[in-house]
């Protein structure tokens, strides 16, 4: 193994700065949607039902995550021809651009049926974004890391962004305590959305200031980069993208139900005011994004496959005990149940984000890493959230985001102990 210099380590610290602060910003931008959702409903969707309503607000929610994967084949070929700092820094400038013209956003009462058409461009527009921005994150930092740190490393970009979403819960939480209902559906809800402009510009100038990755500078000058990266993943590394798939669905399950959904969840069913919502989600997610590096380290120790392995175990014992104690109407137990369902998210979200971008070499990976992840987020992202509301409103039963979880969980351990296996080019990627 070659010697990681000095020189490296402090270029690896500051590349990785500048990508989790992007990553960040990106899932603030991304996530305020969802923990504003109930309000979104009565701007854009009046509707007498109000589950109609919510459900169509999950809907537009779901759309980002449609044209997730163009995004992935757009900013992973920018990433593999051109550089991973090139495709981070067009990422955040179009995240945060859509996200504060949605604070702009006219509503239905002032420009009828164009106000719901509006929003959902613009938030297809933060899905495109979203779809290049963890491909070219987990791709820089992993080709910047010392190689028997790149669990831990990694494991900074769920960190942070359950920081971006703590931040938004949080901001969600303040507004809805400190505003009126009235005021809230008037214009509070623009509030944290128009907060991305500063945000933004401030991730932008970091981004700017970085170098490229070296494994990718490397393959630049031996002019050994791809014209056809996509391409080339689906003609040589198919089965390796369909593990990534897989592994991106369990993980973004776990994400938009266990983190995003579960707002909309305590405040609609269980009966939470959204300022006790919000709360619950912020205490958790901050709660999460401690835990995830321990995960990542623990990662480092064992590998990320076995950190999965654990992970999806831990899902199916630990979810059903979490949303028990979060059905008991109790504002501190269901504090208590949200955050014992973090232990199995935050394993899996170091597992997933250690896994992913090992399966593919530098040539394709920021294009691999991408797609692949990115169809997992349509698969379980975008239908997670509206797939928990309309089982619950079907059934009665409100323990039906805990069954989507544990069924998420078994799915994933067949996967990872039956189809992930060690590369046999160790050097450039470890699973195949």
């Amino acid at each position: 193994m070659t010697a990681v210099t000095e020189k490296r380590r402090t270029g690896a610290k500051k590349a990785t700065g500048a990508a989790i602060f992007g990553t960040f910003i990106e899932y603030y931008d991304f996530s305020v949607y969802g923990y504003v959702a109930a309000t979104l409903s009565l701007v854009f969707f009046p509707s007498d039902d109000p589950t109609v309503a919510l459900l169509n607000t999950f809907l537009v929610f779901g759309s980002a995550f449609l044209v997730r994967p163009l995004g992935a084949w757009y900013f992973g070929r920018l990433g593999d021809r051109r550089g991973r700092r090139v495709s981070l820094v067009a990422s955040i400038t179009l995240m945060g651009a859509a996200a504060t013209l949605t604070g702009l956003l006219p509503g239905y009462t002032q420009i009828g049926i164009l106000a719901p058409a509006l929003l959902v461009l613009l938030r297809m527009l933060q899905g495109f974004s979203a779809g290049g921005e963890i491909g070219g994150a987990a791709s820089y930092i992993r080709e910047w890391a010392p190689p028997h740190r790149r669990p831990l490393y990694i494991s900074f970009i769920p960190s942070v962004a359950n920081l971006g979403k703590g931040l938004a819960a949080g901001a969600a939480a303040l507004i809805a305590a400190l505003i009126p209902a009235d005021i809230m559906v008037d214009w509070g809800w623009r509030l944290p959305f128009l907060a991305a402009l500063p945000l933004g510009i401030l991730c932008l100038y970091m981004r700017l200031k970085v170098e490229d990755s070296p494994e990718f500078t490397a393959l630049a000058q031996e002019d050994a980069t791809t014209k056809k990266p996509f391409l080339d993943l689906v003609r040589e590394y198919r089965p390796q993208l369909f593990k990534v798939m897989g592994i991106s669905t369990v993980q973004n399950l776990g994400t938009y139900v266990g983190t995003v959904f579960v707002a909309v969840y305590f405040s609609e069913v269980l009966g939470f005011s959204k300022s006790q919502a919000s709360t619950i989600v912020l205490v958790a997610v901050l709660l999460a994004a401690c835990l995830i590096p321990f995960a990542g380290v623990f990662g480092n120790r064992v590998g990320a496959k076995r950190t999965l392995v654990v992970a999806y175990i831990a899902y199916v014992v630990i979810t059903l005990p979490s949303f028990a104690l979060m059905n008991t109407g109790s504002f501190g137990l269901a504090v208590l149940g949200l955050a014992l369902g973090m232990i199995p998210y935050a394993l899996c979200q170091a597992g997933t984000y250690g896994s992913v971008s090992e399966f593919y070499p530098t040539r394709i990976r920021h294009t691999g890493v991408a797609v692949g992840h990115s169809v997992g987020a349509v698969i379980g992202g975008g239908a997670g959230p509206y797939l928990a509301t309309w089982l619950i409103d079907a059934t009665g039963n409100t323990y039906m985001p805990a069954f989507i979880l544990i069924v998420a969980g078994l799915l994933g351990l067949v996967l990872v102990t039956a189809g992930v296996r060690p590369s046999r080019d160790g050097t450039s990627h470890l699973y195949r």
